[in-house]
């Protein structure tokens, strides 16, 4: 990486879709009334958030034969599988905000391979035009590409997941708990090498996180070790970008005590992590 996204740029997944949105994107800002997004049945339609949100469907849009959702960190993917008139989506951001997005979806004859993403901005971000990170960087495309693949290739049926072409498995190399991979301060977290990606110079490695405490875990991208202090925490300063599937995390007695975490780096994790175990 080079200039602002350099090796040692920390980036959430929120970041790597705009990283990645810089050529076809349409950027709306939120200004407290529905925004409507109209998507082609078939296709794939590409939502960037301000922030992480909780996504709110009506009866119609949770059946999974009329309306296909993946969300991860700020960003969701959604694909209409059947025409639809227009439903209401609440969107709930981590700052308890609420945004509005009238949904529809229309069948095309000869439908794009491809269309816009959609990118929705608060004000105050909008009074800010310029995106330093906007400037763009020529292989922002293949690694955010990666860890849409994988974030697929773990949450949606193996026939729903878009081609990649170029991707390979690769193996982790890495065993146990990695707990010291995360700054969970007192709250005890185990961390689990589970699948790795490939895609050209780039890796995504995925790892299973667990709250083994008692007490409501939120996740933070900042505390995972890759700091610039890359010697004295134990990673190299290869990583390029990091998404958790979900941040929220209850306790190990309750429904949803783990999560996963995304990793990029530019080379093999097991040659990136080094001295991380519990």
């Amino acid at each position: 990486m080079r200039g602002v996204c350099g090796r040692r740029t920390w980036l959430v997944l929120a970041l790597c879709a705009l990283l990645s949105a810089v050529v076809r994107a349409e950027t709306v800002v939120w200004r407290q009334i529905p925004i409507p997004v109209r998507l082609v049945v078939g296709v794939e339609q590409m939502v960037m958030l301000p922030a992480d949100a909780e996504v709110g469907l009506p009866p119609t849009l949770a059946n999974p034969d009329v309306f296909r959702t993946l969300v991860t960190g700020a960003t969701a993917y959604w694909t209409a599988l059947e025409p639809f008139e227009t439903e209401r989506v609440q969107l709930r951001l981590e700052s308890g905000e609420f945004l509005l997005l009238d949904v529809s979806a229309t069948t095309h004859k000869q439908p794009p391979a491809q269309v816009p993403r959609l990118q929705i901005v608060l004000p105050e971000a909008a009074r800010t035009s310029a995106y330093p990170w906007a400037e763009a960087h020529q292989d922002a495309e293949n690694w955010f590409a990666l860890l849409r693949y994988a974030a697929q290739s773990l949450y949606a049926p193996r026939r729903l997941v878009a081609p990649l072409p170029g991707v390979r498995s690769v193996p982790v190399g890495l065993a146990g708990n990695l707990s010291r991979l995360y700054d969970g301060g007192r709250q005890p977290l185990m961390i689990q090498a589970h699948k790795a990606w490939a895609l050209g110079d780039y890796h995504v490695t995925t790892f299973i996180v667990t709250n083994l405490g008692q007490q409501r875990v939120v996740l933070d991208n900042r505390r995972i070790q890759h700091t610039a202090l890359a010697e004295r925490s134990g990673v190299d300063p290869h990583f390029i970008a990091s998404a958790f599937h979900s941040r929220a995390l209850s306790g190990r007695d309750e429904q949803t005590p783990r999560t996963t975490l995304f990793v990029v780096t530019d080379r093999p994790i097991r040659t990136v992590v080094r001295g991380l175990g519990s």
